[in-house]
């Protein structure tokens, strides 16, 4: 794979990210409660998170490394999505 693929893989989970993020901020706009400092950080920290990622994997040039970063980066946003980031919300909140 080339570096062009992984740009592309990465900006395709950055999208996925986006729309799963948008519908999480507008179940909150369509409830009552709002959203307060705890419901903002894991939104916010999952973009953090793709960020850190993102860098991490082109920090070298082997192609082994990129492969095992963009796999832990695909598990870790699948944990932080599925429930890890809204823990982590309710413990700051």
């Amino acid at each position: 794979m080339s570096k062009k693929a992984f740009h592309v893989y990465n900006v395709i989970i950055l999208l996925l990210l986006l729309s799963f993020n948008l519908l999480v901020l507008f179940a909150f706009g369509i409830g009552e409660g709002g959203m307060g400092f705890s419901q903002w950080v894991p939104i916010a920290l999952s973009f953090l998170i793709w960020g850190v990622f993102y860098l991490i994997q082109f920090a070298r040039s082997n192609k082994t490394w990129r492969i095992a970063w963009f796999c832990i980066m695909l598990v870790f946003l699948y944990f932080w999505q599925t429930g890890v980031g809204a823990a982590f919300g309710r413990l700051i909140g």
